[in-house]
C-alpha cells in the first residue's frame, strides 16, 4: 500500500515531535489535529474530484486541474497566493465546464494549501482509492427501535 504524502508528513512530524521533546499530552494533541486535517483533506479531495466527474468534466480538464493543483502548490511553498488570476480564471472555466458552481470554485480556491493539492494529485494519479462505499449513517430513532425490541424480547 503506498502511503499519501501526508501520511508521510505526518509521520515525519510526529517523529521531530518525540525528538524535540515534545510533552505526552501535546503530541496527543498534535496527533489528533494531524489525524483529523487528514481525514477533512481526503474528503475535500474526493469531494471536489466527484463534483467534477459528476459534471462530466474530461479526462483533459481532470489532467489540467492536476497541473494547476501542482502549480499552486509550488506557489504555496514560496509563500504566494495558490493561483494567479489567469490561472483562477482557468480553474472556474474547468469548474464551470464541469457545472460546478462559481461559489464552489470560490471557496475551494480559498480552501487550498499545499498538503490538500497533495491529496487531490494522489487520487489523480491513482495513488490513492477513492472510497466505493459510504458508512450506514444511524440515527437515535433506529436506536431506539433495536432497544424497544430487545426489551420485548426479554419480557417473553
Amino acid at each position: 500500500m503506498v502511503l499519501s504524502k501526508f501520511v508521510e508528513f505526518s509521520k515525519n512530524v510526529m517523529a521531530a515531535a518525540k525528538k524535540g521533546g515534545l510533552k505526552k499530552p501535546d503530541l496527543s494533541k498534535l496527533g489528533s489535529l494531524l489525524k483529523k486535517t487528514g481525514k477533512r483533506n481526503r474528503i475535500l479531495a474526493q469531494g471536489i474530484l466527484s463534483a467534477l466527474a459528476a459534471g462530466g468534466a474530461s479526462k483533459q480538464d481532470i489532467r489540467r486541474f492536476g497541473e494547476l493543483l501542482e502549480i499552486a502548490n509550488d506557489r504555496i511553498a514560496d509563500g504566494k497566493e495558490p493561483f494567479t488570476a489567469k490561472q483562477q480564471k482557468e480553474l472556474n472555466n474547468l469548474f464551470s465546464r464541469a457545472y460546478v458552481s462559481r461559489k464552489t470554485a470560490r471557496w475551494f480556491s480559498m480552501q487550498l494549501d499545499g498538503l490538500v493539492a497533495d491529496e487531490i494529485n494522489d487520487f489523480i494519479t491513482g495513488e490513492m482509492k477513492f472510497k466505493t462505499s459510504v458508512p450506514e449513517k444511524k440515527t437515535f430513532r433506529m436506536e431506539k427501535k433495536k432497544t424497544a425490541s430487545k426489551k420485548k424480547k426479554a419480557r417473553l
